[in-house]
């Protein structure tokens, strides 16, 4: 089974460590993670979210990040870029990337372990069709491009909702209807932060700091 790196608290380096996937979750062990997010800016600022398989482990048919998934014994950041490639695809050079930062993320699996991750997170702008995704169907059931005025409306409105479109793996045609449970439960409401840094992002700032 596939290995990864275990990581230590406070400074969260690598601990010389490595241990089977399954084994990391079970016993509770901090690991490494990547995530990417897919920003649009035609023909509407938007990001592309994935909805997750049923079958997932973790946060079954919630909407979430765009790809991601942990590092492998001995990978280094942007070599999470596998992650987007397995999942959507997609191959990306790191040099396109806008780098934001590392956060914390602790949450409940289906099993009520807690998966601890240590979540690299990064940009992409990207206007391609979603038809030109190839999703990995065990792991990504749908894509969605969800306009950012929305998702911002979604996470300060009450009771906000929005209808969007989805394109599963198979290529066919779904409706969304979009609410803040659709999103899974993140202590430091990721998904809003993400929404806002999406927007401050195709508005051209530079240097965004998660």
């Amino acid at each position: 089974m596939e290995k990864v790196d275990i990581l230590t608290p406070p400074t969260f380096e690598k601990s010389g460590i490595s241990k089977p996937i399954k084994q990391a979750w079970d016993d509770e062990d901090w690991i490494g993670t990547f995530n990417l997010w897919i920003i649009q800016n035609k023909p509407t600022p938007a990001i592309v979210y994935q909805i997750r398989s049923s079958k997932s482990s973790w946060a079954s048919g919630k909407l979430d990040v765009t790809a991601g998934g942990h590092y492998s014994a001995g990978e280094a950041l942007f070599d999470g870029l596998r992650e987007v490639e397995e999942e959507l695809g997609k191959k990306y050079k790191k040099e396109e990337l806008a780098y934001l930062g590392r956060k914390m993320h602790v949450s409940p699996d289906v099993n009520g372990k807690m998966r601890q991750n240590i979540v690299d997170i990064s940009f992409i702008l990207d206007n391609s069709p979603l038809s030109t995704y190839v999703l990995e169907e065990a792991e990504v059931y749908a894509i969605s491009s969800l306009p950012i005025a929305e998702l911002i409306k979604v996470h300060t409105k009450p009771n906000y909702q929005f209808q969007a479109k989805a394109l599963t793996a198979d290529g066919s045609a779904i409706k969304l209807n979009v609410k803040k449970d659709s999103f899974p439960f993140n202590w430091d409401n990721y998904h809003f932060k993400i929404a806002l840094l999406a927007d401050r992002f195709l508005k051209g700032e530079k240097n965004l700091i998660y």
